[in-house]
């Protein structure tokens, strides 16, 4: 699988200016994203078995194990499920005018020495590209704000993942994430062991977070886990730039 992996990506460098990528070099294509405000994140407490079913899943196809993490400096280290959704724009998108909306199904993993963010499965609105799919279609997936509330709706038949959550951005409270928090960033992993290799300025670093005071219609499920141990939900106001060394480990 990993041979074809290089095959495509290959084949996208030959598609780039030749001076800065092209097939011999092999040099990482880095992509500018914004993630637009109210990106959110709802994050579920995993017990053994999940922890044991995850690790089962995701070692058939690289050498990844889940880690526990501390979301919040007053917080211990558990295992956790993180579900990420938001809108986001780039010149790299085939309609770049458009806004593309992502939801993330992410864990945290090591990989030997490193760590980093696992996105364990994902669903989007529009033509997606990973190492794992290589293509993968649009999904029934909706993020978008009506009056005072934020609404996500997202209901995956192929994929086995639903969510459900609506909140009032407006009137959140203020919260300080963990420090060490922004490292498990520095590298997003899919299954198979490659990443991305993600920069990032003080839009993150800096970052506005907040919890909303008032939820409704929060459900969830994904394939074999269905978790209603919610450990926290928080959002950023404003926009996060990043830059994304595509498939960075890839050769």
């Amino acid at each position: 699988m990993i041979d074809f992996v290089k095959f495509v990506y290959r084949g996208i460098l030959t598609g780039m200016p030749i001076l800065t990528y092209n097939s011999i070099t092999k040099n990482t294509f880095n992509v500018p994203m914004t993630v637009n405000p109210t990106s959110t994140y709802v994050n579920f407490k995993l017990d053994n078995s999940m922890v044991d079913f995850i690790n089962r899943d995701i070692q058939k196809t690289s050498n990844l194990s889940l880690i526990p993490i501390k979301l919040f400096p007053d917080s211990k280290e558990e295992y956790i499920l993180s579900v990420n959704y938001y809108n986001c724009s780039s010149p790299v998108f085939l309609n770049n005018e458009k806004e593309v909306t992502r939801c993330e199904i992410n864990t945290y993993v090591k990989d030997g020495e490193n760590e980093g963010t696992l996105i364990l499965d994902y669903i989007s609105n529009d033509l997606s590209m990973d190492p794992v799919n290589i293509i993968k279609r649009k999904d029934n997936l909706e993020y978008f704000q009506k009056d005072l509330y934020n609404y996500v709706n997202c209901d995956s038949k192929k994929e086995n993942i639903f969510l459900n959550l609506g909140f009032a951005p407006r009137f959140g409270r203020n919260i300080k994430l963990n420090e060490q928090l922004a490292r498990f960033t520095d590298r997003v992993y899919y299954k198979n062991g490659v990443y991305d290799k993600i920069y990032y300025d003080s839009s993150l670093t800096d970052a506005i977070v907040k919890t909303p005071y008032v939820y409704k219609n929060l459900s969830f499920y994904y394939k074999g886990i269905n978790t209603s141990d919610l450990h926290s939900i928080f959002y950023f106001e404003n926009p996060i730039r990043f830059i994304g060394g595509m498939w960075d480990n890839v050769f």
